[in-house]
């Protein structure tokens, strides 16, 4: 009879300490690293020499559920067809596609945005806006 009460307390014990463990596991999502949006949006500025000039407006958003820890975004351009970006703001450009945060617009929360942009310059024949060819983004937690 003490045996089996010894068994029980040991069953007892283990069940507790496993659910403690259990109750301090963190989760982190399957896709942190691809929970994020690219949008953009292009305003004429004006002919300047033999470009036309156009302000890009890029929004990252955060589409997971907790605050990102950076982002990166990899934005391609017609840049073969002689566009040209002549300044940006509110990110860096580590290479040529690569765009990074600031330093201060890396963390954002969950339904968040970080706003950049960019001025570039096309050639005269090319009326279109200079949307990119392809974009992706990555958020790390």
């Amino acid at each position: 009879m003490a045996e089996r009460r010894v068994r029980r307390r040991r069953r007892l014990t283990v069940w507790l300490v496993a659910a403690l463990v259990g109750a301090f596991t963190v989760v982190t999502p399957a896709d942190a690293a691809t929970t994020c949006t690219l949008a953009f949006k292009a305003n004429y500025l004006g002919d300047v020499g033999t470009q036309y000039r156009w302000q890009v407006d890029a929004t990252l958003t955060n589409t997971g559920t907790t605050t990102s820890t950076t982002w990166e975004a990899v934005i391609n351009f017609p840049l073969s067809a002689g566009a040209v970006v002549h300044r940006f703001w509110n990110a860096t450009r580590p290479s040529t596609n690569v765009w990074r945060p600031a330093g201060w617009n890396g963390a954002l929360p969950k339904n968040r945005q970080a706003y950049f942009g960019f001025e570039i310059g096309m050639p005269m024949p090319n009326t279109s806006p200079p949307l990119p060819t392809s974009s992706s983004c990555t958020i790390t937690y």
